[in-house]
């Protein structure tokens, strides 16, 4: 299942991106460079509460319990145990503090595998494929 779940839905965080003619990722080098690293380095470190990540990437289903669904998304992006995730509460307030984190990195490497999977960005031929 990766970071995402069922359905993706494109959040309301915009991000530049340096294309080339040929529509592959163009990796600046330099001032321009570091520039761009510190954007994300910051945006990486916003927070990011379970609840958001959740009506951000899980989908409700009709039939579908969509706490536990939310539940077994945030276990499996912070490698915990659903159990854990489900004593931090009913709106998981009682999580730990670097989980938000987590969630924010989970969050944005979600919106750059849309910006791949809809052609916007294509990854280099020898990019690791697993």
């Amino acid at each position: 299942m990766g970071f995402a779940c069922s359905s993706l839905i494109l959040p309301q965080i915009s991000v530049a991106v340096t294309l080339s003619n040929s529509r592959t990722l163009k990796m600046q080098t330099g001032r321009q460079s570091h520039q761009n690293k510190h954007q994300i380095d910051t945006l990486c470190q916003l927070p990011l509460e379970p609840m958001e990540y959740c009506r951000r990437w899980v989908t409700h289903e009709p039939g579908r319990n969509y706490c536990k669904a939310c539940i077994n998304v945030i276990a499996e992006v912070t490698g915990t145990s659903p159990k854990t995730v489900k004593d931090w509460g009913t709106e998981f307030h009682r999580r730990p503090k670097y989980v938000t984190r987590i969630l924010r990195q989970a969050d944005l490497i979600n919106q750059f595998k849309q910006l791949v999977v809809k052609g916007i960005i294509t990854l280099p031929s020898d990019f690791p494929q697993e």
